[in-house]
């Protein structure tokens, strides 16, 4: 008679109690209840959460899951908004204006000390050196950054923020490497990064920054930065490379997702997780789309509008949130 062991090789453990920290596809026998377990991967997912107002694409989106900020973006075309809205885990309500209308600019903060960073007034893109700070009311003037910027990432707080990479229009509309940090009033150089990148997702703090993806640079887009207040250093490469993605968390617990392949291909819905070493795929988006923003954890992300389309300036008023992992959980194995 074929046993367990005689098949597979490997003896299944006899245990009082249930491991305190299993790994997937641990298998495991509790004298105590009696019960054959294993340890499984659940993987996150995506749920709908309440549309915007106005369909919008490349807005800055700032916050936590429950308490989103988004502000400016592009309404389908080429016109800018000014708009912001607040969200509080289920709709959004009007906020205070930006001073500026303008999309495609980085963000930081939460709802209520939200920061809103460089960005054009038009599409396709111009630049502003524009930096406004939002109280949880209204926007007010922050300092410039040193140089008009689009396409950049954000990441970390209002009074203490990063602005990574970004197209730079008076430099012939090229990439940058540039990073610059915020102490709440104006900006400093920090550490280039090894590779100029714009179009690129950012996540983290000032002094522990992750950053990747890239417009057009097929190995730059895959490749992934890591920063920790004084110079970038190689993180583990992207599955895919892409432009235009959406990130949250922090730089060793990071999610990323959405965005275009690179070299141009229809947009995706695929999501990833970070641990500060490699990238594990997990529950996909409902809908495709890019240019978008995202905030808060890996494990408690929010992300509110994009453009569904490869080609042309589409939007949409959707929002999504991720929940979840993968995260380990034990079952209790049947014979059904």
């Amino acid at each position: 008679m074929a046993t367990y062991y005689g098949t597979y090789g490997q003896k299944v453990q006899y245990l009082a109690s249930d491991p305190a920290s299993p790994q997937a596809g641990q298998v495991w026998f509790n004298s105590t209840s009696n019960l054959l377990k294993v340890a499984v991967d659940i993987q996150g997912a995506w749920a709908s959460g309440g549309n915007l107002p106005t369909s919008l694409f490349n807005n800055f989106v700032a916050g936590t899951q429950t308490a989103g900020l988004s502000a400016g973006g592009a309404l389908g075309g080429s016109p800018t908004t000014n708009v912001t809205n607040e969200y509080d885990g289920t709709s959004w309500t009007a906020g205070g204006n930006l001073g500026t209308s303008r999309s495609g600019g980085g963000s930081a903060g939460t709802q209520t000390a939200g920061l809103a960073i460089g960005g054009n007034p038009t599409e396709p893109a111009l630049g502003v050196v524009n930096v406004e700070e939002y109280n949880g009311t209204s926007w007010t003037a922050g300092g410039n950054l040193p140089t008009a910027t689009v396409n950049l990432a954000g990441c970390g707080t209002q009074t203490i923020a990063l602005a990574i990479g970004g197209t730079v229009p008076t430099a012939g509309g090229t990439a940058t490497n540039a990073s610059r940090e915020y102490d709440g009033t104006s900006w400093t150089a920090g550490g280039n990064m090894t590779n100029s990148r714009n179009n690129n997702a950012g996540a983290g703090t000032q002094t522990t920054a992750l950053t990747f993806g890239d417009a057009a640079a097929v190995p730059v887009a895959i490749l992934v930065e890591e920063y920790d207040g004084t110079s970038w250093t190689a993180g583990g490469n992207l599955p895919i490379g892409k432009r235009q993605l959406g990130a949250a968390g922090a730089q060793t617990a990071a999610l990323a997702f959405a965005g275009q392949p690179i070299p141009e291909a229809p947009v995706v819905a695929d999501a990833f997780i970070y641990d500060g070493t490699s990238w594990t795929a997990t529950g996909s988006m409902a809908n495709a789309r890019r240019q978008l923003q995202g905030c808060g954890t890996q494990t408690s992300a929010l992300t509110a509008g994009g453009n569904p389309s490869s080609s042309s300036y589409g939007s949409t008023d959707s929002t999504e949130e991720f929940t979840g992992g993968p995260t380990v959980v034990t079952r209790t194995v049947t014979g059904t």
